[in-house]
């Protein structure tokens, strides 16, 4: 049950339980004072009236001074029952305000502990996932490596075999010179006069 229903439910006894005491304590009263002027008047009256009943304005003053008396006694009590209400009310809650603080510390400490838990996890998952990261990052940096020395490889392979075909076509062009060289001077020696004589 809420603090509100505990209070209202306390409340409504309080309050039953003050106006039971209010006209218990009202009728007891009105009776006592009413009875006390009646004997009191019939005290004071007999030497005088050799009558032990007293006359009917005694029975309307007694009665006056009843209800007076009554009504003094009905607010006494109304007022103590109701400050005794009041301070049940009050100790209801804070004893219930006490039992919400410490369910709410409970609460607090469990949601810190699934917080703290969740947190684990996701540090945890969060290492795994720099793990793969760092794998996959492994093998990419690894694959880029191979590739580009077979890049390299074959650029320099490349530039090798082009060198080795400038090699033979420059070897080519000097052996062409060379053969056209000696033809020409061949050519040269035989054109030469002293030769065709000596040749003859």
């Amino acid at each position: 049950m809420t603090l509100i229903g505990h209070a209202t439910k306390d409340v409504l006894h309080a309050f039953l339980r003050a106006l039971r005491a209010v006209l218990v304590t009202a009728v007891v009263v009105f009776i006592v004072v009413a009875l006390a002027v009646e004997v009191i008047a019939s005290i004071l009256t007999y030497p005088t009236t050799h009558s032990i009943i007293p006359g009917g304005l005694t029975h309307l003053v007694a009665a006056a001074l009843g209800v007076a008396f009554a009504y003094a006694a009905a607010i006494t009590v109304a007022i103590e029952e109701l400050l005794r209400a009041m301070i049940k009310a009050i100790e209801l809650a804070v004893e219930e305000s006490e039992k919400l603080a410490a369910e709410a510390i409970k609460e607090a400490e469990v949601l810190g502990r699934k917080a703290e838990e969740e947190l684990v996890r996701g540090s945890h998952a969060l290492a795994n996932e720099a793990g793969v990261l760092g794998h996959d990052a492994g093998h990419l940096a690894g694959a880029l490596g191979r590739g580009s020395e077979r890049l390299a490889g074959g650029v320099v392979g490349g530039v090798v075999h082009e060198a080795q075909s400038l090699e033979h076509g420059v070897s080519s062009v000097v052996g062409g010179v060379a053969h056209g060289t000696h033809a020409m001077e061949q050519g040269v020696v035989s054109r030469l006069p002293g030769r065709h004589e000596s040749a003859q």
